[in-house]
């Protein structure tokens, strides 16, 4: 698989936000743009992070926040797939 894109290529995305929403909410309001992400939340393969700390599914996320997935995969290790939500990514 190598380094996570979205289904478009891209490696940083950006979304704006309305309104607070959770992680989970979010990355399943976006499934169709990022299936690699998703299949490897879905099998718990991989660590999210919200700003500087870990994140769960239910994790506030606001617009401005920098998301970021890093697959527990070995071969993947150092692939980093920041999700940006507005603001400056």
């Amino acid at each position: 698989m190598g380094n996570l894109t979205a289904a478009n290529g891209e490696r940083v995305l950006e979304w704006e936000l309305k309104e607070p929403t959770s992680l989970g909410q979010l990355l399943l309001a976006h499934q169709e743009e990022i299936p690699d992400v998703i299949r490897l939340w879905k099998e718990t393969e991989c660590m999210f992070t919200v700003g500087v700390r870990i994140a769960a599914e239910s994790t506030v996320v606001k617009d401005g926040d920098i998301v970021k997935v890093t697959p527990h995969n070995t071969q993947l290790h150092s692939a980093d797939f920041p999700i940006g939500t507005g603001g400056t990514v």
